[in-house]
């Protein structure tokens, strides 16, 4: 008797963790809780019923707006301008002579310090090979010398 009851003891004690979906699984028409909460006009559509939607109805009186005025011309835009006769014209013509640009003023540059002559043997060239039996030495203090390349 013991045996029987210890596995429906123990089977009884593992459902109880299990919320409330052991007893009302989701493929049964039962509660599902992953299904979305959401009361929208979409959500009834996709769960297959119809939504009640108010039917749309015109405005009412006229809602579009009357003609255009008539763009007024130039002529129309002078008169009312509220100066007067038309002034002088600007002259929009190159003059005859270009003035002379002013000349850009180049900040004070700080001479560089005076930098000692390598002693012989130190730093390092870099020697480019020509591949014509030559190569080209650029030392260290900017001296570039093209020497026979050693077989």
């Amino acid at each position: 008797m013991r045996l029987i009851a210890l596995p429906g003891l123990t089977l009884a004690l593992l459902l109880c963790g299990c919320g409330n979906t052991w007893w009302n699984p989701p493929f049964t028409g039962g509660y599902s809780p992953n299904t979305p909460n959401n009361t929208s006009d979409n959500m009834s559509r996709v769960m297959g019923r119809d939504p009640e939607v108010a039917t749309l109805t015109p405005e009412p009186g006229d809602i579009w707006p009357g003609p255009l005025p008539p763009s007024p011309t130039i002529g129309d835009m002078e008169m009312h301008t509220g100066i007067g006769a038309p002034t002088e014209q600007p002259n929009y013509a190159m003059p005859a002579t270009p003035r002379p640009l002013p000349k850009p003023e180049l900040p004070a540059r700080a001479e560089a310090p005076a930098r000692p002559a390598p002693a012989s043997g130190s730093g390092s060239a870099i020697t480019v090979p020509n591949g014509n039996g030559t190569s080209t030495v650029i030392h260290p203090d900017g001296r570039v010398e093209t020497i026979p390349t050693p077989k």
